[in-house]
């Protein structure tokens, strides 16, 4: 805090100013493709979800690796939660900020804030001074001043991390031996009681706690802390990655490992054969925690649940060791995967149509819109039609239920105009026979099954759509539910992609348009 506050300490009153105090800068944040990022956190432990937080955000293996910087692939930690990431190579004090923590904040003032902690041995961890002054408190989807907040995660919006600089910590014990400072006794003690423990070199762990933002959890300083609140559903800190831009000295050459991440499976899979490697040649190793087991690369299955397989690869005399990779994934009594029909250029509102979306399983399935402008029903899927024109990205997801795994999330864009005079009428298209040319071909899909791959082009200002149906007797058809693998507007085109698995001997498919209803 400022010099004024600490005056306002002084003659014992207990409200503060915020008009008179210096605000912090909020120009110090980190995209998340800088290149002074050198690695990332490779693990996890200690994850405890709060409350308001539904099962689809409880992943905490995305808080791992490189920042997406949206609003999805992240881990919630709920009221009150905390984790705690593993970096194997350590993080160093080195010349100004060592790590960055990033969320997914939708702006630049929704900030769900979070106490920030190192630890050399995972268990005395010592937390980053920090100071709020937001005044009052904050609505659900109130806004907070960023310039109010220091040293407390996050102060940036999706993509741009909060910076931290562990030489932060060093001053902070020096002014608290000097016996002239304004942090809280409690602060002070729990500082004191850990700082000593801390190497400076070698980090290893970085906890997150979120912070309860009714005003009844406390900066450095002893104020409330005021942010979002009360938020449902996601609420809380959620967490998208922490980059380490100080990385502890290692000895030998670096080198990194590939291991792509594992769809969910299915138990009647049986096995699932690994594959990882090493920009060095060495070889890599794995281990296993969850329902399976592991001979040689060959994963078997032992029943349902979730599991966790780590690539690993020790160093050589040559080269250092390489920072593990872990990758989770759910084994259920069936998988699913979404299908969204094409979605057809629309005109700035007023106005609104519904979307249609099916998964493979028959759950239902949420819709979001993912970037762009409009609202959109999570369940009913009736997207109303912004004021202004653009290109839209909606996100449909299904996350599972006790018998099935979540299906892959699935993005779909189209256009908003700004005026009708381009579009085209569906019974205009059909009766100029301009129909598109389907592509097909056999293939795989993502489980290694044999799979029948369709491909096609409709324009954008078709107003129709299309989807697959599938019939054992050319006679009897049904929607088909194939899996989206591209659906992309390019050039006035609607290009999509679909993977139909291979689950019968004796299958036709058609590709259906029909007009808007």
């Amino acid at each position: 805090m400022k010099k004024w506050i600490f005056a306002v300490l002084l003659f014992g009153l207990s409200w503060m100013d915020v008009s008179a105090v210096e605000s912090f800068p909020a120009d110090d944040g980190i995209g998340m493709n800088d290149l002074s990022i050198v690695l990332w956190a490779d693990g996890y432990t200690n994850y405890l979800f709060g409350t308001n937080l539904t099962d689809s955000w409880k992943t905490p293996e995305k808080a791992l690796g490189q920042a997406v910087g949206n609003s999805y692939d992240i881990v919630g930690l709920g009221r009150g939660g905390e984790i705690t990431l593993t970096f194997s190579q350590g993080i160093a004090d080195g010349e100004g900020a060592d790590f960055a923590v990033f969320e997914n904040g939708i702006s630049s003032t929704f900030l769900e804030l979070a106490y920030v902690e190192v630890s050399s041995d995972g268990i005395h961890f010592v937390r980053f001074p920090n100071s709020s002054l937001t005044p009052n408190p904050v609505g659900g989807f109130g806004h907070v001043d960023p310039t109010l907040v220091d040293g407390l995660a996050s102060r940036y919006k999706q993509g741009v991390g909060t910076p931290f600089d562990l030489s932060a910590l060093s001053a902070t014990s020096n002014t608290i031996a000097s016996g002239i400072h304004e942090y809280s006794p409690e602060f002070v003690t729990d500082f004191t009681n850990n700082i000593g423990l801390l190497d400076f070199e070698h980090v290893s762990y970085v906890r997150l706690i979120d912070i309860v933002g009714d005003g009844n959890y406390s900066d450095s300083g002893g104020y409330a802390i005021y942010d979002p609140y009360p938020t449902i559903g996601s609420a809380g800190f959620d967490l998208d990655a922490v980059g380490v831009i100080n990385r502890s000295a290692v000895s030998g050459e670096l080198q990194t490992i590939t291991f792509e991440p594992i769809p969910h499976q299915q138990l009647d899979f049986q096995t699932l054969e690994l594959s990882g490697e090493a920009d060095s040649g060495l070889p890599v190793s794995f281990s296993v925690s969850g329902p399976a087991a592991l001979t040689n690369s060959t994963l078997y299955f032992t029943g349902t649940g979730t599991v966790e397989v780590v690539a690993s690869q020790g160093g050589s005399a040559v080269y250092a060791p390489a920072s593990p990779v872990l990758r989770s994934f759910r084994i259920a009594e069936q998988v699913q995967h979404i299908f969204v029909e094409p979605i057809s250029d629309s005109v700035a509102a007023p106005g609104y149509f519904t979307v249609q979306a099916y998964s493979s399983s028959g759950l239902p399935v949420h819709l979001y819109v993912d970037s762009g402008e409009g609202v959109v029903g999570e369940l009913n899927h009736v997207y109303v039609l912004p004021s202004s024109a653009g290109t839209v990205t909606l996100r449909a997801s299904q996350p599972g239920d006790a018998f099935t795994a979540p299906a892959e999330d699935v993005l779909v864009e189209f256009r908003v105009l700004e005026t009708p005079e381009d579009l085209v009428g569906f019974a205009e298209w059909e009766a100029a026979g301009d129909y598109p040319a389907l592509a097909y071909s056999k293939s795989i899909d993502r489980f290694g099954r044999d799979a029948l791959k369709l491909s096609y082009e409709l324009p954008s200002v078709v107003q129709g759509t299309s989807r697959l149906l599938v019939s054992e007797n050319l006679q009897t058809w049904t929607n088909a539910v194939p899996e989206i693998t591209t659906q992309t507007v390019t050039n006035g085109m609607v290009e999509t992609e679909l993977l139909v698995p291979a689950t019968a001997s004796n299958q036709f498919f058609r590709v259906q348009f029909e007009g808007n209803q």
